[in-house]
């Protein structure tokens, strides 16, 4: 495997969601943490990377590749090993399903809530903003915890990339107090149990 390089800021970002996936694939990388305080993700260089200031970065193979989701697939397909998302059509439409579901139904009303309040430094959102999002967030709490009623991952059977983004969401959603069932909770404790999984993900602060 060439040589990998990740950025990420300081504490819990969605870059921890790339380290698993390196993890589960046994890839080796180096990791550099920005430093806010210097606003290193402001600086020249980092905006040539990824002109948003955000991470996760990737370099790999003199590519810059970035977002969590994107980056995670990537690795997928250049894996030698093994392979974390279905290949078989139904399992596969299950897998992508649950994804599409995450990002439009859930982080979406997480990302917004937070920024209606910890980062109001740099976003500004109407009264009440937070408290409908949450609400949101929710009532689709109550659908994760019934596809972990029905099957032992999120997207069937198989521990797949799917169990990776949603144990970022869920444990962010926590944040929040949202209602998750004791199956929820045991589904999220044996995923932590997994040896590839990071430790930093174990905090309860917001991925940013």
């Amino acid at each position: 495997m060439s040589d990998i390089t990740l950025y990420a800021f300081p504490g819990r970002t969605r870059a921890e969601r790339v380290m698993w996936t390196l993890a589960e694939f046994n890839m080796e990388y180096k990791l550099i943490r920005l430093d806010l305080s210097k606003r290193e993700h402001k600086s020249e260089a980092f905006l040539k990377l990824n002109s948003s200031g955000k991470v996760p970065v990737m370099l790999h193979d003199g590519e810059v590749y970035t977002e969590s989701l994107a980056i995670m697939e990537y690795l997928n397909d250049i894996s030698a090993t093994q392979h974390l998302i279905p290949k078989q059509a139904k399992q596969n439409y299950l897998f992508r399903h649950r994804l599409s579901y995450g990002q439009s139904e859930v982080e979406a009303y997480l990302w917004i809530a937070d920024q209606a309040t910890r980062l109001t430094r740099w976003y500004s959102w109407p009264e009440r903003t937070e408290l409908d999002c949450i609400k949101l967030a929710g009532k689709n709490a109550a659908v994760i915890n019934n596809w972990l009623d029905e099957s032992k991952y999120i997207a069937g059977d198989v521990f797949s990339m799917a169990d990776i983004y949603f144990y970022s969401l869920m444990t962010w959603a926590q944040v929040y107090e949202l209602g998750f069932s004791d199956r929820a909770n045991d589904y999220m404790r044996e995923l932590e149990s997994r040896d590839a999984f990071p430790e930093m993900l174990t905090t309860k602060s917001p991925p940013v």
